[in-house]
Parts: structure tokens; sequence; C-alpha cells
């Protein structure tokens, strides 16, 4: 029996991904979107405003050219954390100097393009930092970048305008449409690991069974996808299928979610122990 304390702990994970997927990352070049690219130290394109809508409402990171980010957990004008930046190739490095804080560095893996931003979790222990960052990001006028994907796909037959709508969506917390345009896009492209992912995330928490059936798709396309590991645990654990979940969070960990190992200890004592 599933108590509700262990599926709370589950879901308050799970807004890692609800993005990203949740980005849903181990990125590979041969399956980006190909109008995704990864951000290096000469581009000023990530500077300014970027704006997610999670469960807990509206977040807003704001780069500056100085190499510091101003974070808004409410949209509200209300600066709550004041972080330096550093980007170097595609890598980007987090270090909080005022407000709510994070100890030590935290390291992400970075991609965007004209429609959204992404990070994927590289090194962090910091679980706030985690599910404040990771996932998709998109532009305080996402009305208007949706109603202009709106009119290229209407015009055009690119399953990768699907792609980037799915994304927004999941950005501004729209799992439906996010899931509807992921459906499209997969129907015409199924070797694509991290879409899979993403689509994952999308089915929390009302359909565990296509989350595990995503995952298993992504990992056999992808073998060392880590977020892929850590969703299919979560869909596994509300299964009630608990060693497996706990080998998936292992193997999570094993991969680089590091994070896993505290936050899982209690669900997973009692198998990890065993090893």
């Amino acid at each position: 029996m599933i108590n509700i304390t262990d599926m709370k702990a589950a879901l308050i994970l799970i807004v890692i991904f609800l993005i990203g997927y949740l980005t849903g990352f181990s990125q590979s070049t041969k399956h980006n979107n190909q109008n995704e690219q990864k951000v290096n130290i000469t581009d000023n394109s990530i500077f300014g405003q970027w704006v997610r809508i999670g469960h807990t409402g509206p977040i807003s990171l704001d780069f500056k050219e100085n190499g510091i980010v101003e974070g808004d957990f409410g949209n509200d004008q209300t600066i709550e954390i004041f972080s330096k930046y550093k980007i170097k190739n595609d890598t980007i490095n987090f270090r909080d100097e005022e407000g709510q804080m994070c100890q030590g560095n935290g390291s992400y893996t970075i991609y965007k393009n004209e429609y959204y931003l992404a990070f994927d979790l590289v090194d962090d222990n910091c679980n706030g930092r985690i599910k404040t960052i990771m996932g998709f990001w998109t532009r305080s006028n996402f009305n208007e970048l949706l109603k202009e994907l709106d009119k290229k796909i209407s015009d055009s037959t690119s399953t990768d305008l699907y792609l980037n709508r799915a994304r927004l969506f999941m950005a501004i917390g729209n799992s439906q449409k996010a899931k509807s345009n992921f459906d499209i896009y997969l129907g015409c492209d199924t070797t694509n690991a991290r879409v899979y992912v993403n689509r994952a995330g999308t089915r929390f928490p009302n359909d565990m069974k296509g989350v595990v059936m995503d995952c298993n798709k992504a990992i056999k396309l992808d073998p060392v996808n880590k977020n892929a590991y850590f969703l299919r645990g979560l869909a596994l654990y509300q299964l009630g299928e608990k060693k497996q979940a706990c080998e998936d969070f292992s193997k999570a960990i094993e991969l680089g979610f590091s994070i896993l190992r505290i936050a899982e200890q209690e669900k997973c004592a009692e198998f990890w122990n065993e090893e």
C-alpha cells in the first residue's frame, strides 16, 4: 500500500523534470532539434528574462551581461536570489551570492533555440537549485511565440515545429498540450530518446504505466540517459514495484544523478542496504 507521504515525496521530485524534462537529457547532438544549439561563451542571446510556470507558479531568471542572474520565484518583481553565472563551451555554472542560497556550485548543460532555453543537470548537490533550474524556459512573450508557431505549423510539414511547441508548452506548465505535440512528433520520429523522456514527464501523475513505456523506449535508444532511469523509478515506485524502482534510482545515481542518493534513501534503504 503506497502511503500519502511517499507519494508526496515522489511528486515533489517529479517537479525537477516536468519540464524538461523536464530537459530530458543525456543530450545527443544527433538527436537535437535541428534549430536547437548549445550556447557558447560568446553567445549573448541568453541575456534577458526567461520564465517558467511550474506547480508553485511562475518563476523568472534574468541573465545580466555582468555575469549575474536574478531569480524571481513568483515573477512578481521581487528578487529572491542573486547568483553569479559563467558559461564555458556548452556548460553554465551557478554560484549563489545573496538570498535563498545553495552551498557550492551548480553545473548544467545549456541548450537553446528561438523558442526556449533548456538546462540539464551535470553536477549539483542542491535539491532546491536543481528543481528551480532544470527544464525548459521561454521568453515572457510566450503567447506571441505560440501564435508564431501555430502559423508556421499551418504553413509547413516540419515536425520540428511540433517539438518546439511541445517544449514551449512544457515551459508554461501545460502538460496536456505538450503531450499532444510530442505525440505528433514521435509519430514521425521514433529515434529521439530525449523526446520520449519529455513525453514521460507529461504523463505524471495519472499515467504511470505510460511513463514506464516511454522510459523503456528512451533507455533502449540511450542506455545512459539518467533522467529516463529516474522517471521510470518514480513511476515503478508508484506502481508498487519498489525493488525495481530503487534499482532504477541506483542506475540514475551511477550515471550522475548523485543527489538521489540522499533524496531516495528513505524509500530504498532496505534494498540499497542489501547491496
